[in-house]
This record gives C-alpha cells, sequence and structure tokens, in this order.
C-alpha cells in the first residue's frame, strides 16, 4: 500500500516552485540568464562557467537553458542509452525515495502541504 505522502505532490510551478526540490532554476532564473548572454555584445559576454557558478548550477544545465535544441538531443541519446539499464541502481532509488517522503513529511509538519489535499497550500 502506497504512503500517504505518495499521493501528495508539490506544484512544480507558480508561487510556490522553490519547495519542489526536483526545480533548480526559477522561471525568471532562466530568463535572467538568457537575458545576460544574448543581450551583451559576443566579446563582453558572461561564460558560462561564470553563470553557472552565479545560479549554483552545472555548467551543463547552462547550456541547456541557452541552447535547447542540446537538451532536446542529449535527452533522445540518454534515452537510447537507458534500455541497457545502465542508469538504474535499485538501493540508490530507493534511498531517494526516502529521502523524498521524508522532506514532504516536513512540509505537512510545517503546513505547507494540506494533507488531505494533493497540492501545496499557500500561507
Amino acid at each position: 500500500m502506497p504512503a500517504l505522502v505518495d499521493k501528495m505532490t508539490i506544484k512544480k510551478h507558480g508561487v510556490d516552485e522553490k519547495l519542489d526540490r526536483r526545480v533548480k532554476l526559477t522561471a525568471e532564473d532562466k530568463e535572467s540568464i538568457r537575458s545576460q548572454y544574448f543581450n551583451t555584445h559576443e566579446s563582453e559576454r558572461p561564460t558560462m562557467t561564470w553563470l553557472a557558478a552565479t545560479y549554483g548550477v552545472d555548467r551543463r544545465l547552462i547550456q541547456f537553458v541557452l541552447f535547447p535544441e542540446r537538451e532536446a538531443r542529449h535527452k533522445k541519446q540518454a534515452s537510447a542509452r537507458r534500455k541497457d539499464g545502465r542508469y538504474y541502481d535499485k538501493e540508490k532509488s530507493r534511498q531517494n525515495m526516502q529521502k523524498y517522503r521524508d522532506y514532504k513529511r516536513t512540509l505537512v509538519e510545517k503546513g505547507k502541504i494540506n494533507p488531505s489535499e494533493r497540492y501545496v497550500v499557500t500561507q
């Protein structure tokens, strides 16, 4: 039987985007990155490494934000590689799920998620 917290979801978009740990950059952050990169002259552009350090993410994520076609190509290649099972670790997956459930339980205790509803309740 699934745990009660498995039925609760955290909104991915909107006001409570910061609660969702899967979201590393908000929509505003992505727009800011694009404007910093594309609205400056080529010789004065910030490097992807500098942008990554500024926002506290990996350089590859910055690359995917700036050039979505690269992300699409990467996802296609990764899905082809995934077929042989090389990315799945059962024990690691179990531990990650447990951490995620514990995080949801703390959000319930803090009153940020209503256990009777499926979505985040704003203040």
